[in-house]
């Protein structure tokens, strides 16, 4: 309801033209948020962009609000203003420094994976899939033959289209407990439904299955690494640059009321 309100506002509010000629989206009080600012803002989707008015809109009544009783000219928020905005700026001017200077090539990657690779054990069973839940059975009925229809099978691939359906790695225990006990039960089905969830029915396909104990390929966990070398590696640097700019910059430390 909140979402459709939104989308009600946007286009009521598209016609309408600010004073230097954008385009309004919405207006609370003398404020506006244009069609320039949405833009500015990498808002693409419309799930985005009515999530993203919305927020506008309540940040803003909140706003209009306590200027309204004085919160504007507070000093202490005044003082925390100023404070978030060097915090801000020393984070942007920190950011900016480590990524010219941190990379993580696919050796050390590969590296980190051979020497820890025992830390990449599963330790539960897991197994690909491609998971349907339909409302009808028989459309359940439908989709489970076609599954088993070759993979470059037309009405095959526009099922998947249709049902918004992408593979995905699950472990065991994730899943509905009915669904579950036929992926990872000893029958080792790759075919597995309908299965009668009340009210729905699940249809899976399993792609792969893993079990316990076994390890995770290098490409699944090739992004966690990447990032776990990465943050070592900035947080050194961070270190090394907060040094130098000390040995740049006077810094007078009154002991005394320390």
């Amino acid at each position: 309801m909140r979402i459709f309100f939104i989308l009600l506002i946007i286009t009521f509010a598209s016609c309408i033209k600010h004073e230097d000629g954008s385009n309004v989206v919405v207006r609370v009080g003398g404020t506006v948020l244009t069609e320039e600012d949405l833009a500015s803002s990498a808002v693409f989707t419309p799930e985005a962009r009515a999530s993203y008015i919305n927020n506008w809109i309540n940040t803003e009544l909140l706003f209009q609000a306590g200027g309204s009783v004085g919160l504007d000219r507070d000093l202490v928020i005044e003082k925390q203003i100023s404070l978030y905005r060097k915090k801000v700026i020393g984070q942007t001017f920190l950011d900016t420094k480590i990524q010219s200077a941190v990379s993580v090539t696919k050796d050390e990657i590969r590296n980190y994976y051979k020497k820890n690779k025992e830390s990449f054990k599963r330790l539960k069973a897991e197994a690909v899939i491609n998971g349907f839940v339909i409302e009808s059975k028989k459309e359940a009925t439908r989709v489970r033959a076609n599954l088993e229809k070759s993979s470059n099978n037309k009405k095959r691939n526009e099922m998947f289209d249709k049902h918004d359906v992408v593979a995905e790695t699950v472990a065991n225990g994730s899943l509905n407990h009915k669904v579950n006990k036929k992926v990872f039960g000893a029958s080792k089905n790759k075919y597995i439904g309908p299965i009668d969830l009340g009210g729905s029915y699940s249809v899976v396909e399993v792609v792969k299955r893993y079990d316990k104990g076994t390890y995770l390929g290098l490409d699944s966990v090739y992004d966690k690494i990447y990032l776990l070398i990465y943050k070592r590696k900035a947080a050194i640097q961070t270190q090394a640059i907060i040094d130098s700019l000390k040995q740049e910059r006077l810094i007078d430390l009154n002991t005394k009321n320390t």
